[in-house]
């Protein structure tokens, strides 16, 4: 609009009441404005237009124009109440970056009623929605096999090998990366990663290799290979790794889920051995580590999406992309400097 409005020596103002025909503009000036924006090509957003049209009017909010949060998780309530607090927040930003774009973001279950993948793609198109938000898959279930040609679609997950579908995440193998130099910094040279198997299948080994390349890149660590283990309930199995290997810092996503192995193995942390998190629930966790910042990953999942529904971009791409998101670190009380008393603030 910008480009007409130079070209046809008006203002910007101008060349929007012409394209809407509107008559307090000459029939001559809007004929030759509507000239120039067909010789330039230009094609109005059907969304952006929407928008301006309500905030002219002064619409109630449910016509503004809408896009779809699926929850793919196993029960209607499973993405806003996961256990995962980053994933909570990954929902939480996805709306409220909805409504900062002007947008309305409606939920939809996957598996509501039963119905069919296909099922759903048809009353989502019949609902006239266009962009789909995805959130996390549940764990071990197969990646769904929507009519994609008919939307816009951002996934919440780490690439996914069996759908070419644009993803956006928390960079997992950059955050064990920094997590494990945090602590090197700190005196800490015997890491241990504790992980659930699941962990290692749904991030594709990411955590790992990034506490693996610290231990190449970095000077004088002893690492010890990761635990991987198939439930937090594991205890004892928990315990006696931690009596055997004798890490003196324990890199994991979670404090609660470890917290009876070390009761357990009789572990006081800071003062035996510190404790850094890959998965702070929030910027100012007691706990040392990594806050994924998941209000800030669904955000940014909503601008890439509002960004290919205004570019009127439907089905897969034949070549995926992947936006990773730093993790900030969280200071916390958990990892002091060794030979350093722990603070007490």
């Amino acid at each position: 609009m910008k480009t007409i409005a130079a070209r046809a020596g008006v203002t910007q103002a101008t060349v929007s009441m012409c394209l809407a025909n509107n008559p307090r503009i000459p029939v001559a000036t809007r004929e030759r404005i509507q000239a120039i924006a067909r010789e330039l090509e230009y094609q109005p957003n059907p969304y952006v237009s929407t928008l301006m049209r309500i905030r002219r009017q002064g619409k109630p909010l449910k016509d503004q124009p809408v896009i779809a949060l699926v929850c793919a998780q196993r029960s209607e309530d499973g993405w806003r109440n996961h256990p995962a607090a980053t994933i909570r927040q990954m929902r939480e930003g996805a709306l409220g970056r909805a409504g900062l774009r002007g947008y309305r973001a409606e939920e939809f279950w996957l598996h509501r009623d039963g119905m069919s993948n296909e099922r759903f793609s048809d009353v989502l198109h019949a609902r006239g929605i266009r962009g789909l938000l995805l959130s996390p898959l549940a764990e071990g279930d197969p990646t769904p096999a929507l009519r994609w040609e008919h939307f816009s679609t951002v996934c919440l997950s780490v690439p996914l090998p069996s759908l070419s579908v644009t993803t956006v995440c928390n960079d997992h193998y950059f955050s064990a990366l920094r997590t494990v130099r945090e602590c090197h910094a700190r005196g800490y040279r015997r890491p241990g990663l504790l992980l659930l198997r699941n962990h290692r299948t749904r991030f594709q080994g990411r955590w790992e290799a990034g506490f693996r390349a610290a231990g190449d890149l970095l000077g004088g660590l002893d690492l010890m290979a990761p635990l991987y283990v198939d439930d937090w309930s594991e205890v004892a199995a928990v315990a006696r790794w931690l009596r055997r290997e004798k890490p003196d810092v324990i890199i994991t996503p979670s404090a609660d889920a470890i917290r009876p192995a070390l009761e357990l193995a009789r572990l006081r942390v800071p003062e035996h051995c510190g404790v850094a998190l890959l998965a702070c629930p929030e910027a100012d966790d007691p706990n040392t580590g990594i806050y994924q910042n998941g209000r800030l990953i669904g955000g940014l999942a909503v601008d890439a999406l509002l960004g290919m529904v205004e570019r009127h971009e439907r089905g897969l791409p034949g070549q995926a992309t992947t936006l990773m998101v730093e993790g900030q670190w969280n200071e916390g009380r958990t990892l002091p400097r060794r030979g350093q008393p722990p603070s007490d603030a």
